[in-house]
This record gives C-alpha cells, sequence and structure tokens, in this order.
C-alpha cells in the first residue's frame, strides 16, 4: 500500500525545510523524503550568508534562534588588484542591509531538529526512482533497498538541479549556461584573515576570502575547466592564494588544514515555469545560480516561504490562486539574482578568448564601483537583497 501526505517534499536542503517547518506550523500533514544520511546532510558545508529578507523569513517563523544566537553580522567587503585594495561599507548603502553569517550546515541541522520537533516525517537514506508530476506520485528505495511509493496532494522538488524532480520537468522549461569558469573551493581550518569578505583580481585568476566562523574560512581560486581537486595539495593552496591575494603588501594569511576541496563550475539555469501539474520546484531545483553572489540558499529560503503561503491557502482554504500565481511571484526575484551574479562574474573574472577588451572592461567596472556612489548603492541593494 502507498504512503499518503498532503505535501511531499524532495530533498532536505534549507528550501525543503524551511517548506516543511512552515507547513507544520500551519498542521499541515508532511513528508521529506532526502537521499542523503542525517550526519551526511548536516555536515555539508554550503554557503554561509544570509541575506536580510533570508534572516527575517527564520527568525519571524520560530526557525532562526540558532543563527541568532551564533551568527554575527557582515556589512562590508574589500576587493583586492594591482591597484590596491578598498573596502565598500555596503550596509551604509543602498538599503542600508547587511548580512549575516551563520554556515548551511548548522542552519541545516537547526531545521531538521525544529521539523522534528513540530511533528513532521522526514525519512534518510531515501532515493527517488520516478515523479509523476499530474498525480504527486512518487516512487522510492530506502537504503535497505526496499521499495515503496508516496501519493500526495501536492508535491514540492527541492532536491537540487540534478534531482529526480527536476528530472520530470520537460526539457524545454530548462533556460541554462555554463560560464566557461571553474573555482576551487577550499574550506580551512583557519581564523579568518581579513576582516571582511575580500575579492582579489589577479591575472593569474580570481581568489576569495570568506570567513564561515571564528576558527573556519572559505577560500576560493579560480583554476582551469576540467582540472583535479586531488592535485592541490595544501602547500600549494596556500602557496596560490598568498600571491593572489597579494600577501606581501597586504600581510601574511593565517593558515591552517585544509578540511575540503573541490571544483565548482559556475553554472547558471532557470526553470520556466515553476510548476508542472502538481509538482512546483523550489531552490536549486528551480533555479541553479553561480556563488559568485551568495544567492542561492536565500533563493531558496524565499521560495519556500512564497510556497508554504500559496500550499496553505490550498490546503486549509481551498483557494488555489497563490498556487497559480507561484511562478509568476518567485521569477522575477530569481532572474533578479541571476542577472546581478552575471555582472559579478564579468566583475571578478577575466574572461577567457576576451583578450585586452574584457581585461580594461573588468577593471573598468572596478574603478566604477571604486569611484561611483550610484554604483555602490547599486551593488549593496543587490549583493545583499533578494
Amino acid at each position: 500500500m502507498a504512503d499518503r501526505t498532503s505535501v511531499l517534499i524532495v530533498g532536505a536542503g534549507p528550501a525543503g525545510l524551511v517548506l516543511g517547518n512552515l507547513l507544520r506550523a500551519a498542521g499541515i500533514d508532511t513528508l521529506v523524503l532526502e537521499r542523503g544520511g542525517r550526519d551526511q546532510v548536516q555536515a555539508r558545508a554550503r554557503a554561509g550568508f544570509l541575506g536580510a529578507n533570508s534572516a527575517r523569513v527564520l527568525t519571524e517563523h520560530g526557525l532562526g534562534s540558532g543563527m541568532l544566537r551564533d551568527g554575527s553580522t557582515h556589512g562590508t567587503c574589500a576587493f583586492r588588484d594591482e591597484g590596491g585594495e578598498f573596502e565598500l561599507r555596503y550596509d551604509r548603502l543602498g538599503r542600508g542591509e547587511q548580512h549575516t553569517v551563520y554556515p548551511q550546515h548548522r542552519l541545516v541541522t537547526d531545521l531538521v531538529e525544529e521539523y522534528l520537533a513540530r511533528g513532521g516525517e522526514l525519512r534518510f537514506g531515501v532515493t527517488v526512482t520516478d515523479v509523476d508530476a499530474e498525480t504527486a506520485t512518487v516512487g522510492f528505495r530506502d537504503e535497505h533497498g526496499k521499495t515503496g511509493q508516496v501519493n500526495a496532494r501536492f508535491l514540492a522538488g527541492c532536491d537540487g538541479s540534478n534531482g529526480a524532480t527536476r528530472k520530470a520537468v520537460p526539457a524545454p522549461a530548462h533556460c541554462a549556461r555554463d560560464h566557461g569558469i571553474s573555482w576551487l573551493a577550499v574550506l580551512a581550518e583557519a581564523p579568518q584573515s581579513m576582516p571582511a569578505v575580500t575579492y582579489a583580481l589577479h591575472e593569474r585568476g580570481f581568489a576569495g576570502h570568506m570567513a564561515r566562523s571564528p576558527t573556519v574560512t572559505r577560500y576560493y581560486l579560480q583554476v582551469p575547466p576540467g582540472d583535479d581537486a586531488a592535485a592541490w595539495t595544501d602547500e600549494r593552496i596556500w602557496a596560490e592564494l598568498a600571491v593572489r591575494m597579494r600577501t606581501g603588501e597586504f600581510g601574511a594569511l593565517r593558515q591552517g588544514p585544509v578540511t575540503e576541496r573541490r571544483i565548482v563550475r559556475l553554472r547558471s539555469d532557470v526553470v520556466d515555469p515553476l510548476r508542472h501539474g502538481r509538482l512546483f520546484l523550489a531552490g536549486d531545483a528551480a533555479s541553479l545560480i553561480s556563488p559568485s553572489a551568495a544567492k542561492g540558499a536565500n533563493l531558496a529560503i524565499m521560495a519556500a516561504e512564497v510556497l508554504a503561503a500559496a500550499l496553505t491557502d490550498a490546503l486549509l482554504r481551498d483557494d488555489e490562486q497563490a498556487l497559480a500565481a507561484y511562478s509568476r511571484t518567485c521569477l522575477p526575484r530569481i532572474w533578479r539574482a541571476q542577472e546581478f551574479s552575471h555582472w559579478m562574474i564579468g566583475l571578478l573574472h577575466d574572461r577567457t578568448g576576451a583578450g585586452s577588451f574584457g581585461s580594461a572592461l573588468r577593471r573598468t567596472r572596478l574603478d566604477n564601483l571604486r569611484d561611483s556612489r550610484a554604483h555602490q548603492d547599486f551593488f549593496a541593494e543587490n549583493y545583499v537583497g533578494i
């Protein structure tokens, strides 16, 4: 016999867990299926920058206690290139908003615990094998190889850009771009070396510094597409960071053991529309965005809030108007974030094959950001806002 639930959520990332928590708060029956194990899900080191709207959603819905207790506010970033370094106090520009730094794996841990405390059902180690968007029916196989099926009123696809729910969407609904740029994403057990998020522009490629906690720092290094993360030893990573961060001019980096290294290919895509039958996509399943502007988790949280309200209307008040408008509500925000992410990619990288024109254009963008209040306000409003 198939399991039944009101809302079946595939994926226990920020989108699925925020959605599940908001639905449980409304008394709606939910089931979350997650392919990974609980330890794996709660240890995945991903984004750590929450925008003002994301912090609002978490706080208003009783999901932000860990963030409020252990997170830190951040309102400054810095840029380095051959012309020196300059800082932007973006919390004093635009709408005066700032980020909250709170590692995503800790947020996910908080959301899992709260979802279970609210009476939600969450099954780890479950692989979704087939999805019927028209009937909101999902087939699955658990960690022991046992197969089953879930029938729901509605289905929320929150399982990422390569997940089963995304694959159930017709291909013509996808708009995609490969930016031809790869980063080596590094997590180091080392205190931050700079007081702010720092973007370093160098002829050898981009490098980035982002604190995650008092003892852990995220670094990025632009590498050739197809590069092997295993080829980057700790010594090689720190040596290359020292060159691109210009430590001879600005001071040495605080080093420590590298605990994670992986290649991130900068890609962007959007599914339009986000609804297919009784399936609604959110998070990376709806839109994959490059990490250049720290928007992925924030888009996921905002979409979850919109979808939760729409599903609550449909299930408790028999009103599907908000569900019908789900794509129209979310897509403008998604495309604004994509546009800014694309702008950041152009700011931080020399495009392959762009030659001297591309280099001059990148320098001009940075000079405009350094010297123009209008450019700074644009940056601040888009950097934090969603």
